[in-house]
């Protein structure tokens, strides 16, 4: 269920002309349904969330379609023309280069790049914001970029839990517990959830849950019998802190609400929220 401060409340998109309508309208009826409390403190918070993740869906379909490859970080390569490879494979921000240009040049020229699953997660989590954020405010915040597995400027707000519901734009973790120590890189998956069903994982490409799951497998230590899985590891972009640094012309999604209680108490523990 979606929550507005202290109100249930059940949105809808008042503007079916506009873009991506069907795929946010989608996304609303999912949070609605679920058991899980999707909590906002303002209504510009949640035009914030729905917005990120169809954009974290487009840019997702994006990287796939770049040409970027699948490489370890001891093989990883990138556009020198915009970064320094660091001694431990990341990819380091060349001086006087904007970010924003260097985000772009990822999806543009792919396969001057190679790199595994979760650093490709946060080139995107950084493109859908740059579609967003104004170029200046992007470039401010995200200055002297480093791209290297999980650690991603302290700028980036992220939000990991567990046990919560997918939503159309969350990244997840399919975990491989029995992988082939010949090939250890495959001891997961980080992957975008696409909806309808998909995934994308850098790697692997656009799949069904089965499919990746099948995928792993292939890549267990001999006479294996634990299969991968889907964990139940959830990662969001923190709508509520980045949401203020985006820009009001980029987001122009008119949501209505209709509420449905307006005595809620909120309780929240961690990054879990309750309703009572």
């Amino acid at each position: 269920m979606i929550v507005i401060g202290r109100s249930i409340v059940h949105p809808y998109i008042k503007n079916e002309t506009e873009p991506f309508f069907s795929e946010k309208q989608k996304i609303l009826e999912i949070m609605t349904g679920n058991q899980e409390v999707y909590n906002f403190q303002t209504l510009d918070e949640l035009n914030f969330d729905i917005n990120i993740r169809v954009y974290i869906i487009t840019s997702a379909l994006e990287l796939f379609q770049s040409g970027l490859q699948f490489r370890t970080f001891g093989q990883s390569y990138c556009n020198p023309e915009f970064w320094e490879r660091t001694h431990l494979g990341g990819f380091q921000l060349r001086p006087n280069v904007l970010p924003s240009f260097a985000i772009r040049d990822i999806f543009v020229n792919g396969k001057k790049y190679g790199t595994e699953c979760a650093t490709a997660m946060i080139i995107i989590f950084y493109k859908s914001l740059l579609a967003l954020y104004d170029e200046e405010t992007f470039n401010r915040l995200f200055a002297n970029l480093l791209l290297y597995t999980w650690d991603y400027d302290k700028d980036l707000k992220l939000i990991t839990k567990t046990g919560g519901e997918i939503v159309p734009g969350d990244l997840v973790y399919f975990k491989n517990p029995q992988v082939n120590p010949a090939t250890i890189e495959w001891q997961g998956e980080n992957a975008i959830y696409l909806g309808n069903f998909f995934f994308y994982g850098h790697g692997v490409g656009v799949k069904t849950e089965n499919q990746i799951i099948d995928l792993l497998n292939q890549r267990r230590m001999p006479f294996a019998f634990l299969s991968a899985y889907l964990t139940d590891f959830l990662t969001r972009i923190d709508s509520r802190m980045m949401s203020q640094f985006a820009s009001a012309k980029k987001i122009q999604t008119q949501l209505e609400l209709i509420p449905i209680r307006d005595d809620a108490i909120i309780a929240t523990v961690g990054h879990t929220t309750s309703i009572h």
